[in-house]
């Protein structure tokens, strides 16, 4: 960073000015004020320039590509200010991450599992405690005043409404409190008094850098406009009323700033944590759009001012996986709390809905026990199930499953693990029915585009009857005809076309047979975080009737 030149004067008391007369004295301290004089001549102080981050949830990412921006341009950041996502990504860099660290965390983290669904609802519908923990241990547990960067995070008294600069204590809890949005996250408790996210008074604080003695505000507003608007829906006209209130507030306070940059996000939701690429390289971009802007700003306070690129070193990528390891290990350990969740699954059997209920976390620990009902076609089944899962993506499950027509209840069990982040490998082990047991690996996303992704499944499975075994690979494409994803509140909604292909070959024959697959389906994101899909699908058959089929795959919280 660019520090301000300063020249180091001692003065010397009168007993030790080596002439006593008065005129000696008078020209000893002519010479003095000449001599500070001209150790300021040609030094200009360099501006302190404060960067505010503003609120705005996935479309915060943007912050990353415009302090890439910055560094680029030679632009110093000597004060920080964030409200919500800003907060947390001003504290990253106040801690020393560079922004290829943050790129990084940003686009392999998976927030849901660092949050967790309330049910019953406690003050917000999600918790973020374990998010508080992961950021405290990327923060090496710092205060504050242990920032390389003077940082400040806005705060919001849900009971008095007063805006609070946060400059003391854990950064991860001021943290917290800054993107703890009212309804969705309960507020968080900072001695004795409750606070959530800063962007309900404040979402744009460059006001707050301005209090804080910044003399170039460079400020970000990652503020969300509606493309079309359904006035017949009252949670539109809800969800207006409340823009209209923040948007004020930003208006108000962001009149501080120097340069307000707005990078191209305003018709993303706030929910699209699957854009995390897209919104860095725009904030970059509109970072360099207004670069002559930001230089002209600070040049008007030192004309001398020099822009030397920078790059903040941050962490090298061991450094950086061995932590992030260690915060995402940490955090899925914590304890949970209990919670009752409706089920509506898939049938790793026979591929068809069952509905039910399960209860796991709280003092079920790694464990959950539950109940479904199959909807068969010829008859319903029931099952009651004991499953185990780990922070790793280990998961076993044991169930007893009776039907009408079996006289004593059928036994099985299967184990899954996460290989890869789209990857996953199943299984399967039944003592009475059809199948004997079941190896099954499913790569999601195998290659994707705005419009289009590509499955592959495979399948290995053993009868119980003499028959061979049997190979099934499915290639399949899912093709999204409407983008972006539809914004529902509380849900991203993407339809999309399904394609598919199903090849089966017998272990004695090897003589392979081909289906088909087309359908419809719809990906739907809860908060943008939590997935379900649905898909209705039509399978032909060479010489056999058409057969629909319901397929239906869901988050286990």
């Amino acid at each position: 960073m660019r520090k301000v030149r300063r020249c180091k004067i001692t003065i010397l008391r009168k007993n030790y000015f080596p002439f006593r007369s008065s005129s000696c004295r008078v020209v000893g301290l002519t010479l003095l004020v000449f001599t500070i004089f001209a150790c300021n001549i040609g030094v200009h102080a360099s501006p302190r320039i404060g960067v505010v981050l503003g609120g705005g949830a996935a479309r915060g990412f943007s912050h990353i590509g415009l302090l890439q921006a910055l560094e680029e341009n030679g632009v110093p950041i000597d004060l920080l200010v964030g409200t919500s996502m800003g907060s947390i990504i001003a504290s990253l860099y106040a801690a020393g991450y560079s922004v290829n660290n943050m790129r990084q965390i940003a686009t392999q983290l998976d927030i849901a599992e660092l949050v967790d669904p309330i049910i019953p609802p406690k003050g917000g519908l999600i918790t973020s405690s374990r998010l508080q923990f992961y950021l405290d241990t990327l923060l090496q547990h710092k205060t504050f005043a242990e920032l390389d960067i003077p940082f400040y995070s806005v705060i919001t008294n849900v009971k008095t409404g007063e805006e609070i600069a946060l400059h003391d204590g854990l950064v991860s809890v001021g943290v917290q409190a800054s993107m703890s949005i009212p309804g969705l996250f309960p507020p968080v408790p900072i001695e004795g008094q409750y606070y959530v996210d800063g962007g309900m008074k404040n979402a744009v604080p460059a006001n707050v850098a301005k209090q804080q003695g910044a003399d170039v505000i460079i400020a970000v507003n990652v503020k969300k406009e509606a493309e079309s608007i359904n006035h017949d829906s009252l949670m539109t006209n809800l969800e207006l009323v409340l823009w209209f209130m923040i948007e004020g507030y930003a208006q108000m306070n962001i009149s501080a700033a120097d340069v307000v940059i707005i990078p191209d996000v305003k018709h993303d939701s706030y929910m699209d944590f699957q854009k995390v690429g897209s919104f860095i390289e725009r904030g970059y971009l509109a970072g360099l759009a207004q670069m002559d802007e930001i230089k002209a700003a600070v040049l008007a306070h030192d004309p001398t001012f020099q822009f030397i690129p920078y790059a903040q070193p941050g962490f090298t990528d061991l450094e950086l996986a061995s932590t992030t390891r260690l915060a995402i290990s940490g955090a899925s350990r914590l304890p949970r709390p209990l919670q009752i969740i409706p089920e509506l699954t898939l049938d790793t059997l026979d591929q068809l809905p069952q509905i039910g209920v399960r209860i796991s976390h709280g003092f079920l620990g790694p464990y959950s026990i539950g109940y479904r009902y199959g909807l068969h076609r010829l008859e319903g089944s029931q099952e009651i199930f004991w499953a185990w899962s780990n922070p790793d993506g280990l998961k076993a499950e044991f169930f007893a499953r009776t039907q009408t027509a079996q006289d004593t209840p059928a036994l099985g069990g299967k184990v899954s693990a996460r290989a890869a982040k789209d990857l996953n490998v199943t299984a399967l082990y039944l003592n009475k029915g059809k199948v004997h047991w079941r190896l099954s690996s499913a790569r999601t996303g195998l290659a994707t585009s705005q419009y289009a992704k590509f499955d592959l499944m495979a399948h290995l499975t053993k009868q119980r009857t003499a028959a061979p075994y049997e190979i099934t690979v499915n290639p399949a494409m899912r093709i999204f005809p409407f983008a972006p994803k539809a914004s529902l509140q509380t849900a991203l909604i993407q339809p999309y076309g399904y394609v598919g292909l199903r090849f089966t070959t017998p272990s004695d024959t090897l003589k392979t047979t081909a289906s088909y697959e087309l359908g419809v389906g719809s990906e739907c994101r809860f908060f943008g975080l939590y997935p379900v899909e649905t898909r209705v699908v039509c399978e032909l058959k060479p010489d056999a009737a058409p057969q629909w089929m319901v397929k239906i795959q869901t988050v286990e919280f």
